[in-house]
């Protein structure tokens, strides 16, 4: 009865340890169920309600009736992949803090023997057991505890970074939408003017006022501008698909949609910008640099543990046997004997490792420095172009506004105010493209601050938005 007993016990046992296993659970990767569930995104969810206003600490009037930069910015954290392979990143970050706190299970050996042509009238069974329970030294649990911390903690600075990079992105597709709708308006507008002139040349050509070569020169230089204009409109809907790439949205969830370019539509006041005390800040603070210290720390753990290494860890083996009718316990110990290394091999990996991570700290600090100094200087330059730019199209504003005047009281004829117009529309389409230079500039200064420009978002939102858990 009591060896029943035991055979039960043990049996209860091991059925208790295989139901506390984890069970594998299968989860098929479906294609087409991913691609259905992208494309079927759009910006008029509750779920991304919930997490704008979660952000911004209000309700807001939705879905919004324009679109910024800033809301764009939390549509990108909310959708876009690569925030969402960096929190998954992270999470498989913590889950090795699991197996870095793990302690070594130990082990039980049976050895059960059956003695045959036995001499003695004795039991013919040997029951032999041992346990062997691994005991760590040198602390080596606690470093390799120490190490995954600072190796989570890294995997969640690059979320935040990973949404300072999608917002970089979005604001520069955001730019380019605006870019090429402006293009195709200033096209359209000298189109226009092109086909008045063309037939005010025509009614001159029939009049015999002037030849016909000059008709033709119109016509060609009409032709061309309707060119740029299907040139435009293509880089309008290849811009849209941009935007809606940089959110991680399907094309088709912008199509109902109004994009507001307020910030767009005129430059920042760069000395609103505390770009010298940013700098500062950057070098210290930017989330890529505190990703990277925590790397560092990461291999200064590996480098203890690995030192810690060289010291054997203990295997106690107490055992019990039955023999020949005798209980015999035994008592026992396992060391490694570090006689033909002592890990150094290792050890110096770690070592070498440790030097490269602080290189690459002291190279990424190198390399916001330049980047900061030079996307001032390119933002200075432009601005000073800007400048120019202003005043040129004033200067062909007042002409404009001159051939008005003179073709009002009949001292110019209308084909003179249309080529005015036209070297108008021309003198707006220069000051376009130094005021999209503006912007990329103000852009990649940003980037490098990691500082929001002309924003309503702070550091500490674009943050805290990235670290939102958001469901899958």
């Amino acid at each position: 009865m009591q060896k029943l007993f035991r055979l039960f016990f043990i049996f209860s046992f091991l059925s208790l340890l295989l139901i506390s296993c984890a069970q594998f659970q299968d989860r098929p990767l479906k294609p087409d169920e991913t691609a259905l569930r992208i494309e079927s995104r759009t910006l008029t969810g509750a779920g991304l309600q919930v997490f704008i206003e979660s952000v911004v600490g209000r309700k807001t009037i939705w879905p919004f009736k324009l679109w910024d930069i800033d809301q764009l910015t939390l549509a990108a954290i909310y959708y876009h992949p690569d925030l969402a392979l960096a929190r998954a990143q992270a999470d498989t970050a913590e889950a090795a803090n699991i197996t870095a706190a793990q302690r070594p299970n130990p082990s039980i050996t049976v050895t059960p023997t059956w003695v045959r042509n036995l001499a003695t009238a004795a039991v013919p069974w040997i029951a032999a057991s041992a346990i062997s329970i691994p005991i760590e030294t040198a602390g080596k649990r606690d470093f390799r505890i120490k190490k995954a911390d600072h190796l989570a903690d890294a995997a969640r600075l690059r979320i935040r970074d990973a949404a300072w990079l999608a917002r970089g992105r979005l604001r520069l597709a955001m730019l380019e939408v605006f870019a090429a709708q402006e293009a195709e308006r200033l096209l359209q507008q000298q189109v226009s003017i092109q086909k008045a002139m063309s037939e005010r040349l025509e009614q001159q050509l029939s009049a015999g006022e002037i030849s016909r070569l000059e008709v033709m020169r119109a016509h060609i230089t009409l032709n061309q501008l309707q060119l740029n204009v299907s040139t435009a409109r293509k880089r309008v809907a290849e811009s849209r698909v941009m935007l809606a790439a940089s959110i991680g949205v399907g094309v088709d969830a912008l199509s109902d949609i109004k994009l507001d370019f307020t910030t767009l539509s005129k430059p920042s006041v760069l000395d609103s910008i505390p770009t010298q005390n940013l700098k500062e800040v950057a070098l210290r603070e930017r989330s890529d640099l505190l990703a990277a210290l925590a790397d560092y720390d990461a291999a200064q753990s590996a480098l203890q543990l690995e030192i810690a290494n060289q010291y054997p860890n203990i295997q106690a083996n107490p055992g019990y046997a039955w023999e020949m009718g005798e209980h015999r316990w035994a008592l026992g110990a396992t060391m490694p004997l570090p006689v033909l290394h002592q890990n150094q091999g290792p050890i110096a990996e770690a070592d070498a490792k440790r030097r490269e991570l602080m290189i690459r700290f002291e190279a990424l600090q190198l390399r916001i420095l330049g980047d900061v100094d030079r996307a001032r200087a390119g933002l200075e330059a432009v601005l000073t172009k800007w400048s120019d730019a202003e005043q040129q199209k004033q200067l062909q504003q007042d002409n404009l506004n001159s051939a008005q005047a003179l073709f009002n009281v009949g001292e110019t004829d209308h084909l003179a105010l249309l080529g005015t117009e036209l070297e108008n529309a021309v003198a707006e389409r220069a000051r376009l493209d130094v005021l999209i230079e503006i912007q990329q500039a103000l852009n990649a200064l940003e980037d490098t601050l990691r500082y929001p420009i002309s924003s309503k978002l702070t550091t500490t939102m674009i943050a805290d938005s990235a670290n939102k858990k958001i469901p899958q």
